[in-house]
């Protein structure tokens, strides 16, 4: 019986022996084998379908080689949601699985697609992009070719716009002049359009008149743009849009601008009636119709209405310095004058100086109010901060990101501003919408910054090679400033 067990154990030992051997055998000549599923995955086609992105024209179609993916597109449109077609059972962009014709794509970025079959195997196509700048491009010829040398007398031409397939293109009879103040005196010149009929240029709401920022100063080109922008996430009312374009005047390249509205009183524009009334504090006093306010001796021009005669300015200033002595009344803030002014608006309007470090409001320069017949004066729209992000003082951007916006010098708008700040009811409403924009506005701020940045690059070396200038470019810095701006303005609204 012991013999026969023995014999037992020894033929199981031989069966686990044959086993291995042959299980070993048949794996190493399984890895032998080539991996079919890798040569046949295919990515077979990428389409951009107008369908799905109603923004195109018209399909796009990229080639496949030798696992690129190659394809042109314009720079406006980084954003798309592609139609692919592949054998493959998973397709994944850093590790997140990719649906045709439901997930948007980010191609700006390095994007590569993984293709994975059934067992695991995975197959890499890189997508290359060939990008076009596509900003459009504004053409003025003057009669005769005749230099625009005035900011005071326009001169008559043809506008032609070049949309680029991404706004309507236009050809209208316009008028053309300089403007500004001290923009006006720099190198590259900013121009004010006045077109024959009412028209909308580049999907903005149709009216005659129109500004060319040239921003000479803002090697960026983001600084009007910015303060826009955080004015439009604050919904402040008639904020205006900044669209990038490039400018070509009588057959001469002019460089990268930034196309706006005009601000001005109209259905589209700032929108407070004709009995409506629009004021621009500015130290420059150089309108036709103006006064300095009795209390806080503020420039105030009168922007509109277009007045006939001096009795109808002295209802202005009388109707404004009625305002004007609530807050300088000894029992400020627990008056009636938030009855005469919006106190949103004042809250808004210092956030977004405050942000920018625009410090124009000190003087003060550029700073517009606005309000209807039988309404309340009412802060903005927004306007001019090439002097802001630290320039004021230093001739120099970015700049000063912990520097208080209010001087402490006695100046005029300095006085008046800070005054309201005073108030705990406008203090309270600073704190509330600072903590929304933060929460609500702030990334995507950044979102916009980067993909300015990134339409206009071709066009901002243009311009750099035709008005060269010591002038900040970085945009990086821009983002890094306004990232310690924010951080000192966290500490000084708290301590508010």
């Amino acid at each position: 019986m012991h013999k026969l067990f023995k014999q037992s154990n020894l033929i199981y030992f031989y069966l686990i022996i044959s086993f291995i051997s042959v299980v070993g055998c048949t794996k190493n000549e399984t890895s032998s084998l080539p991996e079919i599923e890798d040569t046949n995955l295919v990515f077979e086609s990428l389409v951009f379908e107008k369908k799905n992105n109603p923004n195109l024209s018209e399909d796009i179609v990229f080639d496949i080689t030798d696992g690129i993916i190659n394809g042109k597109l314009k720079k406006y449109f980084f954003n798309a949601i592609p139609t692919f077609s592949t054998n493959a059972t998973i397709v994944e962009i850093n590790g997140l699985e990719q649906i045709s014709e439901k997930n948007s794509v980010d191609f700006r970025k390095l994007i590569t697609y993984n293709l994975k079959s059934a067992s695991g195997t995975v197959k890499a196509y890189t997508v290359n992009i060939s990008w076009d700048d596509a900003l459009a491009h504004i053409y003025f010829n003057t009669e005769g070719g005749a230099p625009i040398i005035s900011k005071d007398d326009y001169l008559y031409g043809v506008l032609t716009i070049d949309g680029q397939s991404r706004y309507e293109d236009l050809v209208i009879d316009s008028r053309i002049k300089g403007r500004g103040n001290s923009t006006w005196v720099l190198p590259k010149k900013p121009y004010k359009l006045k077109l024959s009929e009412d028209a909308s240029i580049l999907g903005l709401a149709p009216e005659k008149d129109w500004v060319l920022l040239a921003d000479y100063l803002d090697g960026t080109h983001l600084l009007n743009a910015v303060a826009f922008k955080v004015g439009q996430m604050l919904e402040m009312p008639f904020t205006n849009t900044i669209i990038p374009v490039e400018v070509t005047i009588n057959n001469e390249y002019q460089g990268l601008y930034n196309l706006t509205e005009q601000v001005e009183v109209k259905s589209n524009r700032v929108n407070v009636g004709k009995d409506g009334l629009l004021l621009e504090l500015d130290a420059n006093y150089d309108e036709e119709w103006q006064f300095k306010s009795a209390t806080y001796n503020l420039p105030v021009l009168i922007k509109d209405p277009e007045l006939d005669n001096t009795s109808e300015l002295a209802a202005i200033k009388s109707d404004f310095e009625t305002l004007e002595e609530l807050i300088a009344a000894d029992n400020f803030p627990n008056n009636n004058y938030r009855d005469y002014i919006d106190d949103i608006s004042i809250a808004k309007y210092l956030i977004v100086y405050m942000l920018t470090l625009n410090e124009e409001i000190n003087h003060p320069k550029s700073t517009y109010i606005h309000k209807t017949a039988t309404g309340k004066y009412t802060m903005g729209p927004l306007w001019d901060f090439d002097w802001g992000y630290g320039y004021e003082g230093t001739g120099w951007h970015f700049n000063n990101y912990n520097k208080d916006l209010f001087w402490s010098n006695p100046s005029k708008g300095t006085k008046f501003f800070t005054r309201l700040m005073s108030d705990p009811i406008i203090e309270a409403l600073i704190k509330e919408y600072w903590e929304d924009f933060k929460a609500n506005h702030y990334s995507d701020l950044m979102d916009y910054i980067n993909e300015y940045d990134f339409i206009t690059q071709g066009a901002k070396a243009r311009n750099s090679s035709l008005w060269p200038h010591n002038n900040e470019k970085d945009v990086d810095k821009l983002k890094q400033w306004i990232e310690n701006r924010i951080s000192y303005m966290n500490t000084f609204i708290n301590n508010l």
